[in-house]
């Protein structure tokens, strides 16, 4: 499903449209208006994936004129300024989505992500702790808590955390679009072992396919451990695979050992 057709089932399903619509005089019916709403939404929404953000944000500025404390769009406004690294508008906008709906997750979420931008992780782990609370069936809440505990060498809060988002959704570490209304982390900086610890999690779920994807990108990152692969249980459910054989047997012993395999 396409970012506008998820607006769309979003609108019709979470009632965010109130907005009244002055119907046109006309022998056709009027349009209901919601609808006209929805729409005039999709349409702010495609000028934010186009990147068009001063058109996006007098957009939602016209919409927010007729219902200021609706939370979704207040969200979106947030979303625009932090991809124009406002981040300081970006967090007044999440803030008054919470403060329109205290049970809003998303924004919880994605000011955790702010302050994971700056690099204060553990209010950014707060955050999305918070998020989690509000709705643990999010997936990239959970990875973006994995995250927190990676920079904060958390290392088994961070496997527990990764190994929840890939339960929810397998899918969520290959995703790479960043529209949308929630924002999902992807700053690291080991990326030899953020990759190492991401097969780690698929190993132990059994998925041979993404872990060995994962193993090569740690690999191709001179992850200084990656021969663990070999003896660590985390890998004991694909280690049979034949894939995964020929990959071990292409390794050879690094010279310092990484003290985090043992975790």
């Amino acid at each position: 499903m396409n970012y506008s057709k998820h607006i769309l089932c979003a609108a019709a399903i979470c009632g965010f449209v109130s907005l009244p619509a002055k119907a046109q005089e006309s022998s056709q019916p009027a349009a209901p208006a919601h609808t006209s709403v929805i729409q005039k939404l999709i349409e702010v929404d495609e000028l934010v994936e186009n990147k068009e953000y001063d058109d996006a944000i007098r957009g939602y500025n016209a919409l927010l004129a007729d219902d200021p404390k609706n939370p979704q769009i207040l969200n979106r406004m947030g979303n625009v300024y932090q991809a124009l690294q406002r981040m300081h508008d970006a967090r007044q906008y999440y803030e008054r989505a919470l403060k329109a709906d205290p049970h809003f997750a998303v924004a919880e979420n994605n000011i955790g992500c702010i302050y994971y931008s700056e690099k204060h992780y553990g209010k950014a782990a707060r955050m999305y702790r918070k998020a989690i609370k509000l709705d643990a069936s999010v997936a990239s809440f959970h990875s973006n808590l994995g995250y927190s505990y990676l920079q904060e060498k958390k290392y088994k809060e961070m496997m527990a955390s990764f190994k929840e988002a890939v339960t929810l959704d397998p899918t969520i570490f290959d995703q790479h679009n960043r529209s949308g209304s929630i924002i999902l982390e992807r700053g690291v900086e080991n990326r030899g072992a953020f990759y190492f610890f991401l097969a780690k999690t698929y190993g132990q779920m059994g998925d041979y396919e993404r872990c060995l994807a994962y193993l090569k990108k740690a690999r191709d990152e001179h992850y200084k451990d990656i021969i663990s692969v070999k003896t660590d249980p985390a890998f004991a459910p694909v280690r049979p695979n034949p894939a995964i054989k020929d990959f071990m047997d292409q390794l050879t012993p690094p010279a310092t050992p990484n003290p985090s395999s043992a975790l």
